[in-house]
């Protein structure tokens, strides 16, 4: 068994939880996830007989989605592509339908991107449908799902095999198709990309993605952002010196390279491979990637975010915060203002989630049921606002034959969990990212006792967590200014806000890492983490003023606080 790449190619997949901070801990609460489930996972294929594997899922701005898999023996020969279409509340829109024409032995492995408006394109490999082993092939549809022209083959070059297809698509409908093509580029296997309209014409003839050629370069990721600049990252053999490494490339809307292609992972020992990708509306994006024996055993998820100018923002980061066995096979989605997720297989599918400053939103969690041990093949798609779905294949649902395709919904909307009237329970804080307003709910259990809008702001203002920092027994409310850094504490009432101040202005590089006593003093203090360096400092607080600011060291950026 190689000690550089994963013992399968099997993975699972993903979503989303944030940090749910109760009164002076700053610590996450179990089972109270920003972004938590808002469906129990669902069965995607309704034919089940053999085996339905490799699930892709894409999502429109309103939270409309597909999912697309490869289905055995149910076209009559070999496998075929099928998919489903749901709206934003989950509800199936119509039946399962095949994508391809072409039935002839084998079309498998789909990928899937859907514009804003639910228009939507599937690309897949077939075998022995261009004449030559696996071609790469595309169908587009309507956002009721109706085909939009026959079938066509995205790939020119013919010998070999083409295959592992990619495709993103901006918010207009024009789209880009990437692929690992074996023998085109002189020297094993190099990365190919070919860009199209929204009516599905070729926007000039296929390109190569990828300037250095020794050895092989394959497995693409691929993402677009709404005005369609894109990224492709890939796995390289031999080129940082080491086995293999993730190397990327952007262009820009009409497919002109934007600088030299560049080295995604700084760790380089063994092999760093697997690679996924996601954009948000502005190009801003994320990498993540499988690593061979970074985290201290086995494999590890790792990721680096990049500004749309394809700057490093910070360096290099764990995903997982568990680091025994194997985490590999990483899938990433992002919204509209760049949060998002990354999520892995490991004993079962598990998930992080990340604010647009990479901010960590809370430990690592697991995401898909009670068999988590038969999960494989992860799929994950947000929309604008960050609702999320995730799919996966699994033979330990109740499918009934082999394997079968399951999803499960997740919501964005923020909520942070704080006693906010000082009865002893915990209360919800509400934050909708779309329109700015702060909403509490004062809880007894499971009862709402009252509910009340606590005001609106711009939504450049993001919660960043709550602590009693006067001592009055009640939740306050830190907030922090994505744009400029300021940082604002509402001190609270039960549903009032009693008064409010500007607690100073650290530049963006300095994010929140916790609120929590950290003196025994009865106030919530603020710790502080510098994304650059890993140096810590934390405010101690008394109400608006800062009582002493200390440092307290730095950690790599490995080391998270659960």
């Amino acid at each position: 068994m190689s000690a550089t790449r994963p013992p399968t190619r099997l993975a699972l997949a993903l979503l989303a939880a944030t940090c749910l901070t109760p009164v002076g801990t700053g610590r996450a609460a179990p089972g109270d996830a920003l972004g938590g489930p808002v469906s129990p996972k669902f069965q995607v294929n309704d034919f089940t007989t053999h085996n339905q594997t490799d699930p892709a899922v894409a999502m429109d701005a309103s939270g409309d989605f597909v999912v697309a898999w490869a289905s055995y023996e149910q076209d009559g020969d070999g496998s075929g592509v099928f998919a489903q279409r749901f709206d934003a509340a989950g509800a199936t829109q119509g039946f399962a339908f095949q994508v391809n024409s072409f039935t002839t032995n084998h079309q498998s492995k789909p990928a899937v991107a859907m514009d804003a408006n639910g228009d939507f394109v599937v690309a897949w490999r077939s075998t022995g449908q261009d004449g030559d082993s696996y071609g790469v092939f595309a169908q587009r549809f309507d956002a009721a799902g109706v085909a939009q022209g026959p079938e066509f083959q995205v790939n020119s070059y013919t010998a070999g095999k083409q295959m592992s297809a990619a495709v993103a698509m901006d918010a207009h409908g024009d789209f880009v198709v990437a692929w690992s093509s074996y023998g085109q580029d002189g020297d094993g296997t190099g990365v190919f990309a070919r860009r199209y309209d929204a009516a599905g014409v070729a926007q000039g003839p296929e390109f190569q993605v990828n300037s250095f050629t020794t050895s092989s370069q394959g497995a693409p990721a691929l993402a677009m952002d709404a005005k369609g600049d894109f990224a492709v990252a890939w796995a390289s053999s031999a080129q940082d010196g080491s086995d293999f490494g993730v190397f990327a490339q952007r262009f820009d809307a009409v497919g002109v390279a934007q600088g030299p292609e560049f080295q995604v992972n700084s760790y380089t020992s063994s092999g760093q491979f697997e690679p996924a990708v996601g954009l948000d509306a502005d190009g801003d994006f994320v990498v993540a990637w499988t690593s061979a024996g970074q985290d201290g055993d086995g494999w590890g998820v790792f990721a680096q975010r990049f500004d749309a100018a394809g700057v490093a923002e910070g360096r290099e980061f764990q995903v997982n915060t568990v680091t025994a066995g194997t985490q590999i096979r990483p899938t990433v989605a992002m919204d509209a203002s760049g949060d998002f997720i990354v999520a892995w297989m490991s004993t079962g599918i598990f998930a992080r989630r990340y604010d647009a400053k990479g901010v960590p939103r809370g430990p690592q969690f697991q995401v898909g049921g009670d068999t988590p041990s038969s999960h494989w093949y992860p799929a994950a798609a947000m929309d604008a606002d960050g609702d999320s779905v995730v799919a996966w294949a699994s033979s330990g649902d109740a499918d009934g034959h082999g394997a079968g395709i399951f999803a499960q919904r997740f919501d964005g909307v923020g909520r942070v969990v704080g006693d906010f009237d000082g009865d002893g329970n915990a209360d919800l804080l509400w934050h909708n990212a779309t329109t700015g307003t702060a909403v509490v709910w004062l809880m007894d259990g499971e009862t709402r006792l009252a509910a009340g809008s606590i005001g609106a702001v711009p939504t450049v203002w993001e919660i960043s967590g709550t602590g009693d920092f006067n001592g009055d027994g009640m939740a306050d409310i830190l907030w922090r200014n994505t744009g400029n850094g300021s940082t604002v504490v509402w001190q609270m009432n039960g549903l009032q806000k009693a008064a409010w101040s500007s607690i100073g202005a650290p530049p963006l590089t300095w994010v929140i890492e916790q609120i929590r006593d950290t003196n025994g003093d009865g106030l919530s203090d603020i710790l502080w983490r510098n994304t650059g360096s890993g140096a810590t400092v934390v405010w101690r607080m008394n109400g608006f003023t800062k009582v002493t600011v200390g440092g307290t060291g730095s950690v790599d950026s490995a080391w998270q606080v659960p």
